[in-house]
């Protein structure tokens, strides 16, 4: 009988522990790997990939990385967390028509997005809206990439709800993006944070080329509170409508915006359009050739756009001229 007790006890004991030690749920790789032929239904490994950025994306940890292993078409992808996509070594693309490329949306979110080629199929029936939409997040890095055919929106549109949301874009060519249909919602890249949200941007070594509408819309209409701070740098505007808006009325927010070494021209629109006051639109321009556009410079309400005295603004239809001159030191 004692016998019999005992071993009861010990088996309940056995049974108590394989509970507490049982295997847990598979843990989330910190780096996971996509192919062209690869399934979804795998683990994500380096020998045994995903087919798409959707599939494997819930196979990585917060603040891990996917790569791709060879070319192919990866799918639109939603981001709700911190996360680098980085594909250098080959030809990664997301083609989409009448939806965005890729979703980002998580205010403390950090993301990485390399080495990728974004159509938006604009010469369709049916063309996609944003290549990248940007919600909400920390901070986005956009790098060694092309976009282009996003005809219902914008090549990258950046309108965060968080606070100081930042946004940084190199070496990216953004092309034929922009539709007829939304002139005030379309063109290049787009900066409109939430109202009482600061938007930090820097662009540099970029072309934004082709594009209708605007090549980069720097816009706090009707946002009260919300402040823009961006910066463009060895860029290449041209073949746009207008190539840059800079624009916050009074009673809304401000912008603070600088251009350096870059290009503006071929644009059958403006170069360069400020409209505001003097403590809502604030540009500044330096080391910039403005040519063959339709107007050089624009300079609407009592805005002001000043130059560092070394830019060349001359052969557009009308060339305007610059609030004034900020003295080099």
């Amino acid at each position: 009988m004692i016998s019999s007790k005992r071993s009861t006890l010990f088996a309940a004991i056995v049974a108590a522990c394989a509970m507490l030690w049982s295997a847990p749920a598979a843990a989330q790789a910190t780096r996971t790997w996509i192919s062209g032929v690869g399934d979804d239904a795998n683990p994500c490994s380096r020998t045994a990939p995903c087919k798409t950025f959707q599939g494997a994306i819930s196979k990585t940890a917060a603040g891990g990385e996917i790569n791709c292993i060879d070319p192919g078409g990866f799918g639109a992808l939603t981001i709700t967390k911190s996360i680098s996509l980085i594909c250098d070594s080959t030809e990664t693309g997301i083609l989409v028509a009448a939806t965005n490329g890729i979703i980002i949306n998580s205010t403390g979110a950090f993301v990485t997005i390399s080495g990728f080629d974004f159509e938006g199929l604009g010469q369709t029936g049916s063309p996609g809206i944003n290549g990248i939409n940007i919600l909400n997040a920390a901070a986005v890095h956009v790098r060694n990439s092309k976009i282009r055919g996003f005809r219902n929106g914008y090549g990258i549109n950046f309108q965060p709800q968080s606070a100081n949301a930042q946004l940084l874009v190199d070496n990216v060519t953004i092309t034929e993006s922009g539709g007829s249909g939304s002139p005030s919602t379309s063109g290049g890249i787009n900066i409109n944070p939430a109202a009482g949200m600061t938007a930090n941007a820097t662009i540099t070594n970029s072309q934004i080329v082709d594009n209708m509408n605007v090549g980069i819309r720097i816009d706090t209409t009707g946002i009260v509170g919300s402040l823009i701070n961006a910066s463009i740098d060895r860029v290449t505007l041209s073949n746009n409508g207008a190539v840059i808006l800079v624009k916050a009325p009074n009673g809304t927010g401000a912008v603070k915006f600088m251009l350096t070494d870059s290009q503006v021209t071929l644009n059958t629109g403006q170069g360069l359009i400020v409209n505001g006051t003097p403590t809502s639109a604030n540009a500044r321009v330096g080391n910039t050739t403005i040519t063959n556009n339709g107007t050089g410079v624009l300079v609407l309400g009592t805005a002001q756009m000043l130059s560092y005295g070394d830019n060349r603004l001359d052969g557009n239809t009308t060339d305007g001229a610059f609030s004034g001159t900020i003295a080099r030191h």
